[in-house]
């Protein structure tokens, strides 16, 4: 368990003085010293050099204030997320949402279900691109299926259609003219995608294209920064024809072939009952 002890050290490695932080921590300067000396018996290192004029970090001390600060963080942070697991009640179902994520089929179900499910309630939230803020207690996250991110391995994803892949191009951009962009029509263009094995239907996509001689570049991760540095470079992106509005200045064209992806939900592996009935009330309707 977290050991309180370390809050004390923060405080004397800040004011320079166990008597004040005694003082702030309403306790007796003894009771300051006898938490220094268990901390550093229990590490096996001496974190303060003790003088007349106060005290001062140890080599050792330095580090150990560096990560205690980040792992006082961490554990408030874990105390807030098990408090939303209490909170978390069996009917509701928390949805994640952000740009790649966004709410498109959930509203095409979530009325039906809830009319025979008076109890169940919905509320979303958004979590960042990079998904390493999405909460312990989400229940459902929509959006096409990658064999990345990493976060998806606490999820099972749900198919409920298939989506095809399509062009994201700066308006400024002569394909912005196209209703349908063909092979032809990229010759002169270098075309971005998501790095190789993240999705078949990207990777038979660039198979075509580079056959044909069309330039093809991957990135790591879509972003909305990867998006912008394209859509400024007249660089066309494949993408999910879903995935309109990513950028003000741009549009989503077909192309010529078709290339599925499949689409649906991705339910937590410890999802709310509430959550596992909504998934079960879309397969029925299937």
């Amino acid at each position: 368990m977290y050991n309180h002890a370390i809050d004390t050290f923060v405080r004397v490695a800040e004011l320079g003085s166990f008597s004040k932080a005694a003082e702030e921590s309403f306790i007796s300067p003894s009771a300051v010293i006898q938490q220094i000396n268990n901390l550093e018996g229990l590490l096996n290192v001496r974190l303060f050099v003790r003088s007349k004029k106060g005290v001062t970090l140890t080599q050792a001390g330095e580090y150990f204030l560096l990560e205690s600060k980040a792992l006082i963080q961490r554990c408030s942070d874990i105390r807030s997320h098990l408090l939303t697991f209490s909170e978390h009640a069996a009917g509701s179902v928390l949805f994640g949402t952000n740009e790649f994520h966004a709410p498109r089929k959930i509203y095409d179900y979530w009325p039906a279900f809830a009319a025979g499910n008076s109890s169940s309630t919905l509320s979303s939230y958004s979590f960042s691109q990079s998904g390493s803020d999405i909460r312990p207690d989400t229940d459902l996250i929509e959006g096409v299926f990658f064999s990345e991110p990493i976060w998806q391995n606490n999820f099972i994803f749900h198919k409920v259609a298939d989506v095809s892949l399509a062009l994201l191009v700066s308006d400024n951009s002569v394909l912005a003219k196209h209703s349908i962009i063909s092979e032809i029509d990229l010759k002169n263009h270098t075309v971005l995608t998501i790095k190789r094995g993240i999705s078949e239907a990207c990777d038979l996509m660039c198979d075509d294209l580079k056959r044909l001689g069309i330039a093809v570049e991957e990135t790591e991760i879509y972003s909305t920064s990867v998006l912008i540095d394209c859509m400024e470079n007249d660089k066309p992106v494949i993408i999910p024809d879903c995935w309109n509005g990513l950028h003000p200045h741009s549009r989503v064209v077909s192309f010529i072939k078709e290339y599925k992806c499949p689409y649906g939900f991705f339910l937590s592996k410890t999802a709310s009952n509430a959550a596992k009935m909504f998934i079960r009330f879309i397969h029925s309707k299937e």
